[in-house]
This record gives structure tokens, C-alpha cells and sequence, in this order.
């Protein structure tokens, strides 16, 4: 089954986007660019059996979508919901060239980034930091399941105060070497036991680095896997 329904559809939205007023130059120049990317992407596709329904659905959006171009007066209502469908083309393109792989791959390296996160930031940062990080990082994770956006910047919002610890512990190894007695007192005195702490010394920077790892390939997974969000 070939994407010759869809490509009508694609095209026919393309025009009705050159032919409307309400929708703003800029984001009229960049719909028809996407539009196009994908015509062509479709246009090479050879979509299974499997994905008949899916396949229909995202006709009937498409045909959803070119009344309301065609009807709607609110500017705002037409823009969000290209950019919707474009969202809802590039999912299911995903989907039908088999490359739905990396949302597993995203996922893994977000779990690894979230445990490690919620492990060692509690030593610098205290317990506030870890709490409210706990909801975003457990919505997130419903969300990615669901193939949502909502849920995919969710996830990635762990990425910056990921690498944040991660450069904290590293730093911390570094200064350690010089002071270990200094580098025990800063760990107790965030309320951790002193032998632990003299564990951490050594352990801490270590897990630090892993952190720095998987948060750096989660950043690079989503960005390889950010299609697959609607």
C-alpha cells in the first residue's frame, strides 16, 4: 500500500496554507516547507497492512484539517492544529518506515538519567530539588509512553539539572583529591553518615560521570526520537 491518499492530502492542505490570510508569513513559510519535506518522504513509502487503520485516520485528519483551514476564522485554532497534524504525519511516517526503536532507546536512557538524578543530587542540593523533579520526571514518563509532547519535554526537562549534578559530583572528585578530609565534612554535613560519606568520596564522582553519560545520550536520543511525538 502506497501514500498517494495521504499525498493528496498533504498537497491539498500545502495550497489551501499559500491561499490563506489568517495564518501569519512566517508560519506559512515554514508549514509549506514542512509540507513539502513530507510529501516527498511519502511519496517513496510503502506502508504495511498492518497500518491500514492508522493509515485512514491520518487521512481523515488531513481531511479534518482543510475545512477547518477552509471554515475556521481564529488564526491561533488553524496554526495549532497544523501544526498538529504536521506532528501527526511525521509520528506515523516513523511508525510506517519501522523506526519506532529509538522511542524504547529514549526511554531506557531517561530512566537511567532520572534514577541517577534523584540518587545523587540530595548530597549538594538537598531533598527539595529531587522532590520537585519527582512528578515531572513520573508524568513525563506516562506521556512519552504515549507518544505525547507534553510528555517528551517533560522528560528532556531532567537533562539540564542531570548534567547540573553530574558536573557537581565530577567537580567535587576533583576538588577531593587535593582536600579528602574537607570533601567528607562538605558530604556529612548535608546529612549523610560519615562512613557513607567517605564512600561517596570515591563512588560519587564515579556515578557522577555515568550521570553525565546517559544524560548526554538521552539529549541526543531525543533528539534522534522527537519525530515520534504528537
Amino acid at each position: 500500500m502506497g501514500g498517494k491518499l495521504v499525498m493528496t492530502t498533504i498537497n491539498q492542505i500545502r495550497i489551501e496554507v499559500e491561499k490563506s490570510k489568517r495564518i501569519k508569513d512566517n508560519k506559512k513559510e515554514k508549514y509549506i516547507k514542512q509540507l513539502k519535506t513530507l510529501y516527498t518522504k511519502y511519496e517513496d513509502i510503502e506502508i504495511n497492512e498492518n497500518f491500514k487503520k492508522q493509515y485512514q485516520q491520518l487521512n481523515s485528519k488531513g481531511t479534518e484539517l482543510l475545512k477547518e483551514i477552509k471554515g475556521s476564522k481564529d488564526e491561533n485554532k488553524i496554526e495549532g492544529s497544523i501544526e498538529v497534524y504536521i506532528r501527526y504525519l511525521k509520528a506515523s511516517l516513523c511508525d510506517f518506515e519501522g523506526k519506532t526503536s529509538y522511542l524504547r532507546k529514549y526511554i531506557t536512557s531517561f530512566l537511567f538519567s532520572s534514577i541517577l538524578f534523584l540518587a545523587l543530587s540530595p548530597q549538594f542540593y538537598g531533598f527539595i530539588l529531587p522532590v520537585i523533579f519527582f512528578l515531572p520526571i513520573y508524568m513525563g514518563l506516562k506521556g512519552v509512553k504515549q507518544r505525547t509532547m507534553t510528555g517528551f519535554y517533560m522528560t528532556m526537562s531532567v537533562v539540564p539539572v542531570a548534567i547540573m549534578t553530574s558536573f557537581t559530583w565530577i567537580r567535587y572528585g576533583i576538588n577531593a583529591k587535593a582536600d579528602y578530609t574537607g570533601a567528607v565534612k562538605a558530604i556529612v554535613d548535608s546529612g549523610v553518615a560519615e562512613g557513607l560519606a567517605e564512600k561517596l568520596v570515591y563512588i560519587g564522582p564515579i556515578f557522577g560521570f555515568i550521570l553525565l553519560l546517559f544524560a548526554c545520550l538521552q539529549m541526543y536520543r531525543g533528539y534522534k526520537s522527537r519525530d515520534l511525538f504528537i
